[in-house]
């Protein structure tokens, strides 16, 4: 049963970040364990029945979800070995997981977040929005409304995409973009370490339902 993150989370993080190496981890593997990765898995468990309910088809096996400390250094410039944050990613296993549809929650040091999109480019999907921003731009407003007034969006532009007048103001950065992602950050140290964010992030996955099954309907995308 999740119940909440800790101080020795957070303290865990930074200490990682400043001694981001195998011997520091090896010695420190019980405190990556008890204070990172056994919550994680806790919360991954509470969040899974809302994960099924929003989308059946989404991985929700706990070890899946909930990401690896372990950095792939082989074709990065930082060779950090270790992460110094770590994340739940909800999705359809077998897609690839930058242009995946899905939903997450993160936590480093600096507090937590949690939301729903994908950062690569997803061509079928966004021609297919960006057609029914064109053709029904009031369908997409009201569905995504209730997500805007509480989640940021935070959208990768493609600069040769030229928005057409008739797209509202509020959909125009959505409209030309590569990914997108819409989230919501935990700032709140006290529900961060307490059972209490299950249920925040459960309700805000709820919110955020509506829009994801509307984005999950367009695929593969309509001409």
């Amino acid at each position: 049963m999740f119940q909440g993150y800790s101080n020795e989370t957070i303290e865990f993080f930074l200490a990682i970040r400043f001694n981001n190496n195998r011997p520091f981890f090896l010695e420190n593997r019980d405190w990556y364990l008890r204070a990172v990765r056994e919550p994680s898995i806790a919360l991954a468990e509470a969040l899974a029945p809302v994960a099924e309910d929003i989308d059946p088809d989404l991985e929700r096996r706990p070890h899946r979800v909930v990401s690896r400390i372990n950095r792939d250094i082989r074709f990065s410039r930082d060779k950090s070995p270790y992460r110094d944050y770590v994340w739940l990613a909800f999705r359809r296993p077998g897609e690839d997981r930058g242009r995946s549809l899905g939903l997450y929650f993160d936590i480093g040091d600096g507090g937590a977040s949690y939301g729903m999109g994908f950062y690569r480019e997803n061509k079928g999907l966004m021609d297919a929005l960006r057609r029914r921003m064109e053709l029904a731009p009031q369908e997409v407003l009201d569905v995504c409304a209730p997500v805007l007034s509480e989640f940021t969006l935070y959208a990768e532009p493609n600069k040769r995409i030229k928005v057409p007048e008739n797209v509202p103001e509020a959909l125009r950065p959505w409209y030309a973009a590569k990914g997108f992602y819409f989230e919501k950050a935990v700032t709140d140290f006290d529900l961060i370490f307490s059972p209490a964010l299950a249920e925040e992030v459960r309700a805000g996955f709820q919110r955020l339902k509506p829009l994801y099954r509307y984005l999950l309907n367009l695929q593969p995308g309509e001409e």
